[in-house]
């Protein structure tokens, strides 16, 4: 039975293993820098618009995919539930409430529970039109329409509460007895679950959009609950999790559940099968193995708090890592896979994945017979005169008899047991190690003609298995085989150019272009059997003529070119990258000249026949086929891709990061960002990074600096999301998409209404708009109608009264005049004011002189008869009372 049972456990370590090399789940790493927040959270939580929260010591944290905020609160914040999709309320040491805004438009913690003095809220969730809040002594509910405390429920004397859950739209809670409570009209009612048997609750966790549940207990037992049909899920790994102790339970999806663990990371489960699929903790990449807090995102991504911040795991994501395993050392170069085969090279040598069998020891004890010494002899005969039945007289008879046929018997034989060790097959797993016999760079994995070659600094190597042979020992700058001369080129650090045969058993030198002494770190071949040597300053062109050599030629280039050259074809034409442009060939001049109709490359390289490069947005390539074969948009999660090589003979891709990482990444039809989280505006920010307040957005022009920060929530990579912006009343085209865009700035504004737009754009390309953003910048005050109105009035009652000093003294007419002029030039300047008022397009400076040029002209035959009015009457040549009869 114990045989049968090891046969079995190791068929389940072989299968777990077989999906192993699948590699590890994707995995993003969070460590915020801000000293406010600290790393232990105790829940995670999120809201409709994607942002996610976590209840924290230093307050709630907010976490949009780009910046981190924290909202201080007087003590810990313990749990967070959220109410119509993005109505955040919390519950923590100094009691409970809800996020609000300020009057300066900033985010505050809004107490909620100062009239029933509540503290120490551990647990607090949103159910129906209420959010109940718990503490050891009370269960607050309140009333989300209400918004008013209209529930309050103590516990039991003696009996505090422990737990809060929700399961089939009811509120249960547990108390220190263990007993399991429901909330029914206004009371606490006892409501066992039969499947429980005296287990207590540890979770309860809700499938999104289903009702369909996962619970987990104290004992480290899971059951799936579907309307009051329960499942208990039996994993493969359970002695794991009673190991390292469950703490919690996420759904990811109906075939995939998280479970945490104090002390072994997280196990991914499929709760039909209870097959492990994948054990993420410290040796796959996790940075600790104990989880404080667990939640899963809209797009199946689990967010694990621990003790180095934050990590998201994405298990559907088209990438899994290859570097986790242990035994890789040095810098990754490149990699290839064919079958069950994977390789990687590295500064240090070339390493294999091997499946790699790991052993415990066990202790077991033998029992066998062996002679006894002479002081041995005589130890047990002085045991047996003060033995245990000596005081028996009536029997000494009996046990003397019994006595000597015993030791007939067993006479000089003792029976001894023995400790032993032994190697016990405990697990297997996948482990990288160094291929023997080379040593330093592999810079290239080729397979030609079914043999592996890796080519390096330590020259060309065959590969069969973990053994190399080598087949040339010179420094090797890069490899290529040419399918016309069916021979291997070999570019060297000696600036020789080495040709290479494979004749069945072993290669051999064909000396083809021995003559030719060139710096080489490219070469490819053209559709016409051409070779193209890519050097720095030139490009060296081999042509074929049936098989052979016919011609070598050095091509320049138009414009002088001081760079590593990268060249391929696309169609019949031969392209080369260098300087961050492309060229293209000219046959006529034989020069390679500027070619400006494909997007400049800021990154490229080629790997494996194909060209890839980034144009500042997006990974692409010249090889179209294999752009729509795997849906290469993905690519745009990692910009600073150092190497693409194909894997599993052109079925998916290895890259290298510069953070050191491998990938590999295959075509799959999840698609993690079907579902964007939506563009908004996050905030507004005035003069001094003053938060301004919600509403409508108006200030004035003397602080007309402005700032308006937009966000739309990207996990996986938050620069794989691109935002452009257009401003009705400055410009008539939209900005260029860029992954800054979304803080938009203006230093200053002149006076006017305006439209703020933005767009954003995700990995493959779907747009999305936010409505328009409608603010107005208002001059100061003396540039306003009302008081240059009042300008008006004033000279206006000077001119009268300075009337009426010129009519009783013609020595006051000067004053007189100038009063009048000015009084003139306010009604022109208030009538222009009151036009411009209308005019809610902004203008430049030039179209705001005709605009005054304009009205001056409709107005001047009105201030021509006033001015005339007012020097006449001025001089005396009108009395007051026509003055007064006078209409204008």
């Amino acid at each position: 039975m114990r045989r049968a049972y090891f046969i079995f456990y190791v068929t389940l370590l072989l299968a777990h293993c077989a999906a192993g090399q699948s590699g590890n789940y994707f995995l993003s790493h969070y460590a915020p820098t801000d000293e406010n927040i600290d790393y232990l959270s105790f829940d995670i939580v999120q809201t409709d618009r994607g942002v996610i929260y976590f209840a924290n010591k230093g307050g709630v944290v907010e976490f949009d995919g780009r910046n981190w905020d924290v909202i201080e609160s007087p003590g810990a914040i313990y749990s967070l539930a959220v109410a119509n999709g993005n109505d955040l309320y919390y519950g923590g040491l100094s009691g409970f409430g809800k996020l609000a805004l300020s009057d300066e438009g900033a985010t505050v913690l809004q107490p909620l529970s100062s009239n029933v003095n509540a503290r120490n809220i551990f647990k607090c969730k949103a159910l129906n039109d209420r959010v109940y809040f718990l503490n050891e002594g009370h269960l607050y509910g309140f009333n989300i329409k209400t918004q008013s405390i209209d529930l309050t429920i103590d516990a039991r004397t003696e009996h505090s509460f422990t737990g809060m859950y929700e399961l089939d739209d009811a509120l249960y809670v547990t108390d220190a007895d263990s007993e399991l409570l429901k909330l029914d009209n206004g009371k606490l009612v006892p409501a066992p679950l039969s499947f429980l048997v005296g287990d207590e609750l540890l979770f309860i966790n809700r499938l999104a959009n289903s009702s369909h549940y996962l619970i987990g207990t104290s004992s480290n037992r899971l059951f799936s609950y579907t309307s009051a049909q329960v499942r208990e899920i039996k994993g493969e790994d359970a002695g794991y999790l009673q190991d390292n102790v469950v703490v919690a339970g996420r759904w990811v999806n109906e075939k995939l559940i998280a479970i945490g663990t104090l002390s072994g990371g997280v196990i991914f489960i499929n709760p039909e099968t209870g097959t492990t699929e994948q054990i993420i903790n410290y040796y796959t990449g996790l940075p600790d193995n104990e989880v404080f807090a667990l939640m899963t995102d809209l797009n199946q991504g689990v967010w694990v708090g621990h003790d180095y911040g934050f990590t998201r795991i994405a298990p559907y994501l088209p990438f899994k890592t290859f570097n986790h395993y242990q035994g890789l050392s040095g810098n990754l170069l490149t990699a290839y896979s064919d079958k069950d085969q994977v390789y990687v090279g590295t500064s240090v040598g070339l390493f294999k994945l091997n499946k790699e069998e790991i052993y415990a020891e066990e202790t077991y004890y033998v029992t066998h017979l062996r002679k006894t010494t002479r002081e041995e002899e005589k130890a047990e005969q002085k045991k047996s005169r003060r033995g245990l039945f000596g005081f028996l007289k009536r029997n000494r008879d009996k046990e003397e008899d019994q006595g000597d046929e015993k030791s007939k018997q067993g006479k000089g034989v003792k029976k001894v047991v023995e400790k032993r060790t032994r190697k016990v097959l405990e697990a297997l797993d996948y482990a990288y190690k160094k291929v023997e016999g080379i040593e330093g760079k592999v810079t290239q994995l080729m397979s030609v003609d079914g043999k592996l070659l890796a080519a390096g600094v330590g020259g060309i190597f065959e590969i069969k298995g973990m053994k190399s042979t080598p087949v040339l020992s010179t420094p090797v700058r890069t490899i290529f085989y040419s399918p016309t001369l069916k021979q291997l080129l070999v570019s060297t650090y000696n600036d020789r150019v080495r040709t290479l045969r494979n004749n069945s058993e072993r290669w051999e030198e064909t000396f083809l272009l021995d003559t030719l002494r060139a710096y080489v770190g490219n070469i490819f071949e053209d559709p016409i059997q051409n070779i193209w040597l890519c050097g720095r300053a030139d490009v060296v062109k081999v042509e074929l003529v049936d098989g052979k050599i016919s011609t070598i030629s050095s091509v320049p280039f138009e414009s002088t070119v001081l760079d590593e050259t990268v060249g391929f074809t696309q169609g019949t034409e031969v392209f080369v990258a260098a300087s961050g442009a492309f060229h293209r060939y000219d046959a006529i001049t034989h020069k390679f000249v500027k070619y400006d109709l494909l997007p400049g490359p800021r990154k490229y390289f080629t790997s494996m026949g194909t060209f890839w490069y980034n144009d500042g947005h997006k990974w692409g390539t010249i090889n179209v086929n294999l752009q729509n074969k795997l849906n290469l948009q993905w690519l745009g999660l990692f910009p600073d891709i150092r190497t693409l090589t194909m894997a599993d003979n052109g079925t998916g891709l290895w890259l290298i990061t510069s953070d050191n990482e491998l990938y590999k990444f295959t075509k799959t039809d999840f698609n993690e960002v079907a579902k964007n989280y939506p563009l908004f505006l996050k905030q507004v920010r005035g003069p001094g990074n003053k938060l301004l307040r919600s509403g409508p957005i108006n200030v004035d022009q003397q602080e007309s600096s402005l700032t308006f920060e937009f966000i739309q929530p990207e996990y996986t990579n938050a620069l794989a999301i691109e935002y452009q912006y257009m401003i009705e009343g400055i410009s008539k085209s939209w900005s260029d998409w860029s992954t800054t865009n979304n803080v938009v700035n203006f230093p200053f504004l002149n006076s006017g209404h305006y439209k703020l737009r933005i767009k954003s754009r995700d990995l493959f390309g779907k747009e999305s708009e936010l409505a328009s953003v409608d603010f107005r910048v208002v001059p100061p005050y003396w540039k306003q109608t009302w008081f240059y109105g009042l300008e008006f009035v004033f000279f206006a009652v000077l001119v009268f009264l300075s009337l009426k000093l010129s009519a009783a003294n013609r020595k006051y007419r000067h004053i007189s005049q100038l009063l009048s002029i000015l009084t003139v030039l306010m009604l022109i300047q208030l009538v222009q004011n009151t036009a411009e008022s209308f005019i809610s397009v902004q203008t430049t400076p030039v179209t705001d002189f005709f605009i005054q040029v304009f009205i001056a002209l409709l107005i001047l035959p009105l201030e021509s008869k006033m001015r005339r009015f007012m020097t006449e009457a001025s001089e005396g040549r009108y009395d007051l009372k026509r003055l007064k009869e006078v209409k204008l």
